[in-house]
């Protein structure tokens, strides 16, 4: 799911820039005339208010999807260590079983995974649209397009590394259960070996 989450990321992040680009290049005046509502309002245009308010809600339910990812994987493994008898902190000794390896990997991944440059993007954007807005109002509207692409870029390349690192934290956490488990398999081989020699 990562994985195929940061590629398209990736592609909507290309898709914006070059977008931005032949817009400029095709449309330089154009670029002027970016707004999201008229330029003689004082107040800013319902297009606006309504992207604002979007963006702040796509944050929120990204921050609470984080949260449920990290409560739900945080609790599974906390269970795995309780049932184990080892302490948070702790490294165990001896091989675990795949089940509860699962877990405390999770745990581990979804502790390791830091999704600051998504907000930090998304606020980026809050703050773009706003602005796009003040400046529609001050006659700034001239780099309206230029800001909204920026803010959408932004978003999207911190998506794309976001996913990406989700990605290689949960290849990583499953390599390690995946050698765990095959590790008392390697000992019986050498075992067997080592009696035949």
């Amino acid at each position: 799911m990562w994985r195929a989450m940061a590629e398209r990321h990736k592609a909507q992040k290309r898709t914006i820039e070059d977008a931005k680009l032949l817009f400029l290049q095709h449309h330089p005046s154009a670029a002027t005339a970016i707004s999201l509502g008229p330029l003689e309002a004082a107040t800013p245009p319902p297009a606006a208010l309504a992207l604002e308010s979007e963006i702040q809600a796509w944050r929120g339910a990204l921050e609470t999807w984080l949260f449920a990812q990290r409560a739900y994987a945080r609790a599974l493994a906390a269970w795995a260590r309780r049932c184990l008898g080892i302490s948070s902190a702790a490294r165990p000794s001896h091989p675990l079983p795949p089940a509860f390896l699962v877990c405390l990997e999770w745990g581990r991944a979804v502790d390791a995974a830091t999704e600051a440059r998504v907000i930090d993007g998304l606020d980026f954007f809050v703050a773009g649209v706003g602005s796009v807005c003040s400046g529609a109002a001050t006659g700034m509207e001239g780099m309206a397009g230029r800001v909204l692409c920026a803010g959408m870029a932004a978003v999207t390349g911190a998506m794309a590394e976001f996913a990406a690192a989700s990605a290689d934290s949960y290849d990583a956490a499953i390599t390690a259960v995946i050698t765990a488990a095959r590790a008392p398999e390697r000992g019986k081989e050498n075992g067997i070996g080592q009696l035949e020699r």
